[in-house]
């Protein structure tokens, strides 16, 4: 509205200027009486006010089209995301992850790679600062650490309960329909040639934002950041290849010999 209003506010100064300015013959021509009615004259041309009237209606008409041009684009840019997100099968990509727990102080960095086949089949793995590597097919999962010779298996839906949604919720390749369906969405167009960005906020339960910043060329999501709780995650993809082949038996996971197993059976 404020966009909508300027252009009225300056029009409407510049007609009161010039309304101001048409009164000063007066004062000048008052002493003679015949000379009052020729500022009268000049005082009214009233198409110098209908002039003023016709560019207020056609500005307006202008910045409305533009305002359309603004709420299309974030349309346009939502239904691209999806369409990108419906046609992606397969995602291979390295990753770099900034975990800043602000109110502890505490910053951690994390570098890997990852692996997705739509529906479900997901490994991430994690090269610093600890070898660790996460296999699910969205039924079970497994937490493997090497360093602690421990591996923890327990279903998706458990784990999840574990978690914050709003952390699950970061794993949903190919779900990001989902995520403009159960939130409030704020866009902003690329800007030379910068990245697009969208800001996801629940429409309802706990408080998070979530904020992926996407290719200009193809809405690829190349960054995301979550901030939950006073914690602040930074994921960056890089080396990506979309709908490549990727061999499933690496979603197969079995402990190595002599590792402990913890099992958790919470339905």
């Amino acid at each position: 509205m404020n966009r909508l209003l300027t252009p009225f506010l300056i029009l409407a100064l510049a007609a009161g200027a010039s309304a101001q300015q048409k009164p000063a013959p007066k004062k000048s021509a008052q002493s003679p009486k015949k000379e009052t009615a020729q500022p009268a004259k000049k005082a009214a041309p009233q198409p110098a006010k209908n002039e003023t009237a016709v560019a207020v209606s056609t500005k307006p008409a202008s910045t409305q089209a533009g305002e359309k041009k603004q709420a299309d684009p974030a349309g346009e840019i939502i239904e691209k995301l999806k369409a990108w997100d419906s046609r992606l099968e397969t995602l291979k990509a390295d990753f770099t992850q900034e975990v800043n727990f602000t109110e502890a102080g505490l910053k951690q960095s994390i570098q890997g790679n990852l692996r997705y086949v739509k529906p479900n089949l997901l490994r991430i793995e994690h090269l610093k600062p600890a070898s660790q590597i996460v296999v699910t097919d969205k039924a079970a999962i497994w937490i493997y650490k090497p360093a602690d010779n421990q591996a923890v298996r327990t279903s998706w839906d458990a784990w999840r309960r574990t978690q914050d949604q709003n952390f699950s919720g970061i794993l949903d390749f190919g779900n990001y329909a989902a995520l403009t369906a159960k939130n409030s969405t704020l866009v902003t167009p690329s800007k030379d040639g910068g990245p697009v960005t969208i800001v996801f906020t629940p429409r309802s339960g706990a408080g998070y934002t979530l904020t992926l910043r996407l290719s200009p060329q193809d809405y690829f999501p190349v960054e995301a950041e979550l901030s939950v709780d006073g914690t602040i995650i930074k994921t960056r993809l890089s080396s990506v290849e979309k709908n490549a082949a990727v061999d499933k038996e690496i979603f197969k996971f079995s402990p190595p010999k002599g590792v402990e197993v913890l099992e958790f059976k919470n339905q």
